[in-house]
C-alpha cells in the first residue's frame, strides 16, 4: 500500500514536470504578441462605428502565423461590442479575468481537479495559445464549465443558470447551443426532468426565434457577414483540428464530394456519443454529474472547425472528468503515457523527434484524447452512483 502511494506521487510529479516544460515551451507561441483575437473586435468595431464595413473581404483585421483574419461574428454581436466603443478592449479584459476566476473557483478545493487543469492548460501549449489570443470562445467555455463543476462539487443537478449562458453564448457562437443536449440528458428519470426539458426547449426556441430574426432583419449585412464566414473557413482552409480534417483533403479533391468528409466527421462522433450514452444508462450513470463533463468534451469535438480555442476547453473537461475519480496507479500509468506522447510535439529540440505518425499534431491530440477517454468512461462505469 505504501508502495503504490510513494510510485502514485511519483508519476504526478513526473506529469507536473512535463506540464512545466510545456509552460515553459509555449512561451515560444507568443513571440508574435498577446491579444491578436481582441485586436480583430475592436479594429471591427472602431471600422462599423466611422460607418464602414467590419465584413470587408478585402480587409483583414489582423495577420497570425501567416493566416489574414477577418471579422466573422453576426451583426447583433458586432452591435453590442460596438456599443462599447473605445472601451470594448478594456470590457473583455475584465470579462476575461472573471470567467477564469469564475471556473477557478468551481474547481473548489479538490487538489486533483486543481492538477487536472494545470495539466489541460500545459498540454501542447494550448491553453497558453487559447488564453492569450484574446479570442472570445475560450472564456466562454471556461464560464459553462464553471456551472458543471459546481453541480460536480455539490453532486445535485441545477441547470438553469447553465442553460441561460448556453442561450446567451450560442448568439457569439452558435455552435455551443448543442450544449441544451446536457441538461436534456442528464436530467432523464429524475424529478427535475419535466421542468428543465420545459426551459431548456424554450431557451432553444429563443434563440432560434433570435437568430432567424436576425438573418432577416441585417438582410445584407447578413449576407455579408456568411461571405466572411466561408472565405475565412473554407477558401482560407482555417478548418482547426477536427475530426473532419482526417477526410477533408481527400474529399476536397473530388470537389462536390467534400460532403463526405462532414457525413463522416458526424457519423463517428455520433456513434461514440450514443454509444457512452447507452453504456451510462446500463449503467444508472445517466444522472452522475460528472457525466455532463464527459459530454461538454463529446460535444466540443462534435464540432468540425475545432480550433485551439474549443480544443483547450474540451481536454480540459476531459481531464478533469478523469481526475474526478479515484485515481489506480494502473490509471496514473495510463494518463501519464498518454500526456507524455505530447512531447513529441516539441519541434525544433534536441530531446525530441518531430517525426513518425506524431508528426502531424492531430494525431498526437486524438490519440492522447481517445485513450484518456476509454480510460474516464471505464471509471464512470464503475462508478457506484445511483439516481
Amino acid at each position: 500500500m505504501l508502495k503504490n502511494k510513494i510510485l502514485g506521487k511519483i508519476l504526478t510529479l513526473i506529469s507536473i514536470s512535463i506540464g512545466l516544460s510545456w509552460l515553459l515551451y509555449s512561451l515560444r507561441f507568443l513571440d508574435q504578441g498577446i491579444l491578436w483575437d481582441l485586436g480583430i473586435y475592436e479594429k471591427a468595431v472602431q471600422i462599423f462605428n466611422s460607418g464602414g464595413n467590419a465584413y470587408d473581404t478585402n480587409l483583414y483585421l489582423s495577420k497570425f502565423s501567416g493566416i489574414g483574419h477577418l471579422f466573422i461574428y453576426q451583426p447583433l454581436i458586432l452591435r453590442g461590442m460596438a456599443f462599447f466603443g473605445s472601451q470594448l478592449g478594456t470590457f473583455l479584459i475584465v470579462a476575461y479575468v472573471g470567467s477564469i476566476i469564475f471556473f477557478l473557483l468551481g474547481l473548489g478545493s479538490k487538489r486533483d481537479m486543481w492538477l487536472a487543469t494545470f495539466l489541460g492548460f500545459t498540454y501542447c501549449g494550448l491553453g497558453t495559445v487559447a488564453i492569450f489570443s484574446g479570442n472570445v470562445t475560450a472564456f466562454l467555455h471556461l464560464t459553462l464549465i464553471g456551472f458543471l463543476l459546481r453541480n460536480l462539487n455539490s453532486n445535485q443537478i441545477r441547470f438553469t443558470p447553465f442553460i441561460i449562458a448556453v442561450v446567451l453564448f450560442s448568439l457569439i457562437k452558435p455552435y455551443l447551443i448543442v450544449y441544451l443536449l446536457i441538461p436534456l440528458v442528464t436530467t432523464i428519470g429524475i424529478n427535475a426532468q419535466k421542468k428543465t426539458w420545459l426551459f431548456a426547449i424554450a431557451a432553444g426556441a429563443l434563440f432560434i426565434g433570435i437568430s432567424a430574426g436576425a438573418t432577416v432583419y441585417f438582410g445584407d449585412e447578413f449576407q455579408a457577414f456568411m461571405t466572411a464566414v466561408k472565405i475565412q473557413t473554407i477558401d482560407k482552409h482555417d478548418l482547426g483540428h477536427g475530426v473532419v480534417m482526417y477526410f477533408y483533403e481527400y474529399y476536397r479533391s473530388a470537389g462536390s464530394l467534400i460532403y463526405r468528409a462532414y457525413v463522416l466527421h458526424f457519423a463517428i462522433l455520433g456513434v461514440i456519443i450514443f454509444m457512452t450514452l447507452w453504456l451510462a444508462k446500463r449503467t444508472h450513470q445517466l444522472n452522475n454529474p460528472q457525466l455532463a463533463l464527459l459530454l461538454y468534451f463529446l460535444l466540443t469535438i462534435v464540432n468540425p472547425r475545432l480550433k485551439v480555442y474549443d480544443l483547450f476547453p474540451a481536454l480540459l473537461a476531459l481531464f478533469i472528468f478523469n481526475f474526478s475519480f479515484r485515481q489506480t496507479i494502473v490509471s496514473k500509468l495510463l494518463f501519464l503515457f498518454t500526456f507524455a506522447i505530447s512531447l513529441s510535439q516539441m519541434a525544433d529540440t534536441t530531446l525530441f523527434a518531430h517525426t513518425g505518425i506524431l508528426s502531424d499534431p492531430l494525431n498526437a491530440y486524438y490519440l492522447t484524447m481517445g485513450i484518456v477517454f476509454i480510460v474516464a468512461l471505464m471509471s464512470l462505469l464503475k462508478s457506484p452512483h445511483r439516481p
